[in-house]
C-alpha cells in the first residue's frame, strides 16, 4: 500500500483542489523556489504528523481568494491523501486491516482516503457573514485581518478517513502505525524566529497589548471586544509605519556602507568591492 494522491485546496500556494502523484517507492519532489515543496510535506505532515499541533495560522490559508468569496462563506483547508494497494500486497495484509474503516473502493486494487479540514464550525458561520458582510473595504487585507482576529481562534480541525462525507473521524491507534519523520528546513526556522508566526511570540504579544482591556471589571464584554480590536489594529498600523522605517533607514545604511567599501577596496556582505 502506498499514497498515490494527495489532494490540496486552499492551502498555502494550491487555491483550487490540486493533485499531486506519487509512485510506490522513493518519490523525489523538485521545483524552484515558492513552488510548493514544503507546503506539500507540510501536508502530508498535517494527515500523519503525531507530535506536531495540526491548527493552522492564517498564513496557512491560500490568499488569491476575491472578497466576494471570503464573504459568501468563511474560507475552509482541505488536505486528503488517497492509498492504493501494491501489486505485491498478500490478501488480508497488516496495510488492509490498519486501513480497513478508510477504504472507497474494495475490489482489487483496493483503495482508502484520509482527509484533513480545517473549518469554522457552522454555527460561528451566521455570526461570520454578520460581520465580514459589514465590513466596508475593497482592500481583501481588511477582511483577512477581521478574520484573524475575530474568527480564526474559533476554527477547529477534524481527520476522516473514507468518504470525508460521512463523517468518519479516524482513530488514534490507526495514526500510530504511521512513521512520518519531517526535518524542518533552516530557513524555516529562521522565519518562525523573524517574522512573528511563533505561536508563543504572539501569545505574549497579545498579552500586553490588551491586558488591561480584558481585567477591567467595568467595562461591558461588548466595549471589552471593541476596544480590543482598535488596540490589536493601532498596534499593527504602527508597527507597519515603525517597520517601513526601520526598512528604509537600513537601505541609506547599505549604500553607505557601499560607498565606504568602494573607497576603502573593503568587503560587504562577503563581496570584494
Amino acid at each position: 500500500m502506498y499514497i498515490t494522491e494527495l489532494i490540496l485546496e486552499n492551502f498555502r500556494g494550491f487555491k483550487d483542489s490540486k493533485s499531486i502523484f506519487f509512485s510506490e517507492g522513493t518519490n523525489v519532489i523538485i521545483g524552484h523556489n515558492n513552488a510548493g515543496k514544503t507546503s506539500v510535506i507540510k501536508a502530508l505532515e498535517l494527515l500523519f504528523g503525531n507530535e506536531k499541533s495540526k491548527r493552522l495560522t492564517i498564513d496557512d490559508f491560500n490568499k488569491n481568494i476575491t472578497i466576494e468569496e471570503l464573504k459568501e462563506k468563511p474560507p475552509k483547508i482541505i488536505v486528503a491523501a488517497k492509498f492504493i494497494e501494491s501489486e505485491n500486497d498478500e490478501d488480508y495484509s497488516d496495510d488492509l486491516v490498519t486501513v480497513s474503516t478508510w477504504l472507497t473502493k474494495i475490489d482489487k486494487p483496493y483503495e482508502a482516503l484520509i482527509t484533513y479540514e480545517f473549518f469554522l464550525p457552522q454555527k460561528e458561520e451566521d455570526e461570520y457573514k454578520k460581520v465580514i458582510g459589514a465590513i466596508n473595504s475593497k482592500d481583501v487585507h481588511d477582511y483577512w485581518y477581521e478574520i484573524e482576529y475575530n474568527f480564526l481562534m474559533k476554527y477547529t480541525y477534524k481527520i476522516y478517513v473514507g468518504n470525508p462525507e460521512h463523517k468518519n473521524i479516524v482513530e488514534p491507534e490507526s495514526m500510530n502505525k504511521f512513521d512520518f519523520q519531517f526535518l524542518t528546513a533552516i530557513r524555516d526556522v529562521e522565519r518562525d524566529l523573524f517574522t512573528g508566526r511563533n505561536s508563543l511570540l504572539k501569545e505574549v504579544i497579545d498579552f500586553f497589548i490588551d491586558y488591561e482591556i480584558k481585567t477591567d471589571e467595568k467595562m461591558k464584554e461588548i466595549d471589552k471586544k471593541k476596544a480590543i480590536k482598535e488596540r490589536k489594529r493601532d498596534f499593527s498600523a504602527n508597527a507597519k509605519t515603525l517597520i517601513t522605517s526601520l526598512q528604509n533607514r537600513m537601505e541609506v545604511g547599505k549604500k553607505h556602507m557601499l560607498k565606504y567599501a568602494e573607497e576603502t577596496g573593503a568587503s560587504f556582505d562577503n563581496l570584494i568591492v
